[in-house]
């Protein structure tokens, strides 16, 4: 007797409008996620707040690493407003944080948390080792 255990999708759907996307629940991409927010403000407060081209770059990239590539082109051309794109991923980040919350639950979350801390911390640690080599 074989024993069947369905697979879970690791995809959550995104719609905005007839914008369609995907977020991946990889480790990495978890992450990123939980980390974009303040990756964002970072970004924009590195650059020139009179370089409008250098901020929009700094958003798309953190955008399209979180959401996948063209993520941030779709967002904007459904609403040509980079403040208006940034609200939308706010609110996309925020939607997302509930439902991995609701997925894994508070326990599983907190530990998937210190899990991906665990895992950053080894792999600084093999970065470090190999770039004495």
């Amino acid at each position: 007797m074989a024993i069947k255990i369905q697979t879970q999708t690791h995809v959550i759907p995104i719609e905005i409008g007839d914008v369609k996307l995907e977020f991946d629940m990889s480790d990495e991409n978890i992450k990123r996620l939980f980390d974009s927010e303040n990756e964002i403000m970072k970004k924009i407060s590195e650059v020139d707040s009179n370089d409008f081209d250098a901020q929009k770059k700094a958003i798309k990239e953190i955008i399209d690493a979180t959401l996948g590539d063209g993520s941030f082109d779709k967002l904007y051309n459904l609403s040509p407003s980079v403040f208006i794109v940034v609200e939308y991923f706010m609110q996309i980040a925020q939607g997302l944080k509930e439902e991995i919350n609701k997925r894994l639950g508070n326990d599983n979350l907190s530990k998937a948390q210190k899990y991906l801390e665990a895992k950053e911390k080894i792999n600084k640690q093999k970065s470090k080792q190999n770039s004495k080599k």
